[in-house]
């Protein structure tokens, strides 16, 4: 993969490794800060004017699709969006992801592709395979890179700092990717950080991952909340996700590990005063609703986070000035 420079010109975002430093990403986070001046004054920025983006994904989304689909089309670019993919007769006829890249290339003149697609590789796989850049959108159960931006974005605008940290991610940290995106950088802002994960033994963290966030992070893995609500700048909650539990025949194990972990106004009210709760979304009954009015509960606020980063991503890789 090509490492991430600070131009991002004309790169693909297909994973946290990309970064060797934080460098470039607290630049897209300057970048970011312009764009939400941006939208907070409704004032028209359309950088991307005649460019063509395309939006292609074959697993179901709400949050990144219209918050990747409102960048693009915010900046002044032509959108092609196509949200069911596997229901077209490409995929549905056995064709390859390589030469369903190369056709979207072709027949939409694109630009840039966002691809969200189940496979692990699939987004390493469409940048080896076309000649524009791919920005991974969610691949398998392996990255979720634009998310993670977006909710560092989120802790750096809450606490104006991105190391000297106490983040526990809690739930399924096995199958979900975002996790691990935002993991990766966590280790790359600052050897202060402190990582607690939560899980139940067979949903923890992956050893691979264990083991590339290094000595770089301080890293501690429990299977219950006792203690770390009290300690944590960040509560990172998820959902245990029913689709890879049903892909792999286990759906009586998904109904016995769902409500393992679930986040009260009571819990959430054991957490630091200036501490936060964040949650990729959608959630299925691990945070309470009576948790939003909760002056800790970021996890809408962290939504409209995705809307500058996207914004600044897309204007960064296709424009080389802003």
């Amino acid at each position: 993969m090509q490492p991430i420079t600070t131009s991002f010109f004309g790169q693909s975002l297909i994973s946290i490794g990309q970064f060797n430093s934080i460098a470039p990403v607290l630049d897209l986070f300057s970048t970011a800060d312009k764009m939400r001046t941006v939208i907070e004054k409704r004032e028209i920025f359309e950088p991307l004017r005649g460019k063509a983006v395309a939006i292609l994904f074959y697993q179901p989304s709400t949050r990144t699709f219209t918050s990747f689909h409102a960048a693009a089309t915010r900046l002044g670019a032509y959108v092609i969006d196509i949200q069911e993919m596997g229901q077209y007769s490409s995929a549905a006829k056995g064709e390859s992801l390589e030469d369903t890249m190369q056709t979207i290339e072709q027949t939409v003149a694109a630009d840039l592709i966002i691809l969200r697609h189940p496979e692990d590789y699939s987004s390493q796989i469409a940048a080896d395979t076309v000649s524009l850049p791919i920005v991974n959108a969610g691949s398998g159960k392996a990255e979720h890179p634009t998310q993670a931006l977006l909710d560092l974005y989120t802790i750096y605008q809450k606490f104006g700092r991105i190391d000297n940290l106490h983040v526990a991610m809690v739930g399924d940290l096995k199958y979900g990717r975002t996790i691990k995106s935002l993991a990766k950088l966590l280790a790359l802002s600052g050897s202060n950080n402190r990582l607690t994960f939560v899980a139940p033994k067979e949903l923890a963290a992956p050893d691979e991952l264990l083991k590339d966030l290094g000595s770089n992070v301080k890293i501690t893995c429990k299977e219950e909340l006792n203690g770390t609500l009290a300690e944590a700048d960040v509560v990172y909650m998820t959902r245990v996700q029913r689709e890879w539990f049903e892909k792999e025949g286990k759906l009586d194990r998904y109904e016995q590990l769902k409500n393992q972990f679930i986040l009260t106004r009571h819990l959430a009210g054991l957490m630091p005063a200036d501490s936060i709760i964040m949650h990729p979304l959608p959630r299925v009954g691990e945070i309470m609703q009576e948790v939003d009015d909760d002056p800790r509960a970021y996890y809408f606020k962290q939504m409209r986070s995705g809307l500058y980063v996207r914004m600044a991503l897309l204007a960064r890789i296709l424009c080389q000035e802003i």
